[in-house]
């Protein structure tokens, strides 16, 4: 009976998503701004827990969890808690830019303000980042789907379902459907697993108690520093500028109606993140007492849900679960899209395609990527670990000329395009060395402490020995609305007139 009313709410959860996806396919999209940008209309409550849902996603709960209860400490926190933080060094230098963009993705604006160079060795990346995303999504919605259907369905088989149903409802209805899919999932994953939290430590006799038990098991349970200094450091000078170019988050900030609405959501996203962060932390550490024998740390959280809520409310909480899996695959799926419609096909294959023509791509690659996503994950796991590389390369490559484009108009196409390109291999190259050497900082040195500054010596070093290429600044700042890019790019060409005419 119990298992019965779980796999029936889980399913009418699913059956909810698929209608949301259906429903915003009746509104009709236009044109790709419709389908991948949601028209460009998003208020900023849904830029903020879509930004959340997809931030925090399976491995923000799930995984964290996990940690907590491998380390036997909260140390967990620094990593995630790292990158939410970072979400509001995003609102400042990005937050009221983005939305006035005309682009669909990054490497398209990488082209406007420098050259098609630059655009072209950026897509690789973004592809790989994408696929390597969603090959670990895909893996973590078999895990969990398996554990609702009590083993009845293998791992890869829960990964088919979720992958299958995550790309109708996202084919369907486009990034409105996945903002607002993103939105419901994210109320339902930050109240439900406070509700486990709170009921967890009721069971316990309370907050006093619960810290007492646990840290008679793991004494270091809830030193948040029990974690060498210098890895905190590397996750600030890694994780931070990270977060500036991941195209799934900040697409959300593009998709928002105004620069208010960008500003106001991207940072709401980190308070938001902040009031999450320490429940999975806590039900890891909880954990520790509870299910100290228990084989995958994974299991924690939905056996926690199972043994101390009334089915009814185990069964919602477990249709969280699949929320966060599906809030973070969902995103992924859809900006890796935009990067093969935007970027590849109508750059390249058929400019002049039909608005309608444009939709039927756009919806093509999303189940193209979908299928490429999960046959890898299934065939070839490692493939994950074996192109996670493609983060990297974004830091160390595109970075750079990503920021110099609103900020510094001296910067030239032959300056973005070496930078990026030696940053980005400079940045592969070592981590693949690591990977043979079994580890992740060859010699002591994290593959981006390598990357990045070549990256940014190259940028400035190449940008003033050339001479300025102000128009290029001057009419990306026009094109895009950016007021700021052009009070600057106007200033630099008087102080040039002036210094020449000297």
């Amino acid at each position: 009976m119990v298992q019965t009313v779980i796999l029936a709410t889980v399913v009418i959860y699913l059956l909810g998503m698929l209608a949301v996806g259906f429903y915003f396919q009746q509104k009709g999209m236009e044109d790709i701004t419709d389908f991948f940008l949601a028209g460009k209309g998003a208020p900023w409550y849904l830029v903020a827990l879509s930004f959340f849902a997809t931030a925090i996603g399976a491995g923000g709960t799930i995984g964290l969890v996990a940690g907590t209860f491998e380390s036997e400490s909260i140390t967990e926190f620094w990593s995630y808690g790292i990158t939410l933080a970072s979400s509001f060094v995003v609102a400042f230098l990005l937050g009221r830019k983005l939305p006035n963009t005309k682009n669909i993705t990054i490497p398209s604006l990488l082209e406007d303000r420098y050259d098609e160079r630059t655009r072209v060795i950026a897509v690789p990346f973004y592809i790989l980042r994408f696929v390597s995303t969603l090959a670990a999504q895909w893996l973590a919605a078999g895990t969990i789907i398996s554990f609702i259907f009590a083993d009845t369905l293998t791992v890869t088989q829960g990964a088919i379902i979720g992958a299958v149903i995550i790309t109708i409802y996202t084919a369907a209805g486009g990034m409105s459907a996945v903002m607002w899919t993103d939105f419901i999932q994210g109320v339902l994953l930050f109240v439900g697993l406070w509700v486990v939290a709170i009921v967890a430590i009721g069971d316990f006799g309370g907050f006093s108690a619960m810290t007492t038990q646990v840290t008679a098991v793991a004494p270091q349970a809830f030193d948040l520093f029990a974690l060498n200094w210098t890895l905190i450091a590397a996750y600030i000078v890694t994780l931070v500028p990270s977060l500036l170019v991941r195209q799934g988050y900040l697409q959300r900030i593009m998709s928002a109606r105004s620069p208010r609405d960008g500003f106001i959501g991207a940072n709401l996203n980190g308070i938001i993140g902040f009031a999450y962060i320490p429940v999975p932390l806590l039900i890891g550490a909880m954990g520790l007492v509870m299910y100290a024998d228990i084989d995958n740390p994974q299991f924690i959280l939905p056996q926690m849900m199972r043994d101390l809520l009334p089915t009814w409310l185990a069964a919602i909480l477990l249709a969280a679960l699949v929320a966060a899996i599906m809030s973070s695959g969902d995103s992924f799926l859809l900006s890796g899209a935009s990067n093969f419609v935007d970027d590849i096909y109508l750059r390249y294959l058929n400019p002049d395609a039909s608005n309608r023509r444009q939709r039927r791509v756009s919806r093509i690659a999303v189940v193209g990527l979908m299928v490429g996503s999960l046959f890898l994950s299934i065939i070839l796991p490692n493939i994950i670990d074996l192109i996670v590389f493609g983060a990297l390369a974004l830091t160390g490559g595109v970075l750079v000329p990503w920021l110099a484009a609103f900020y510094w108009p001296r910067g030239t196409t032959d300056g973005a395009f070496w930078s990026l390109a030696i940053g980005a291999s400079a940045t592969v190259a070592w981590w693949w060395i690591g990977y043979f050497a079994d580890t992740s900082e060859y010699l002591g040195l994290h593959p981006i402490f390598i990357g990045l500054p070549l990256s940014i010596v190259l940028f400035f070093a190449i940008s003033l020995l050339q001479e300025p290429e102000y128009e290029n600044a001057l009419r990306t700042a026009r094109k895009h609305e950016l007021t700021s890019l052009e009070e600057r790019t106007l200033r630099a060409m008087d102080e040039s007139a002036e210094t020449y005419d000297e």
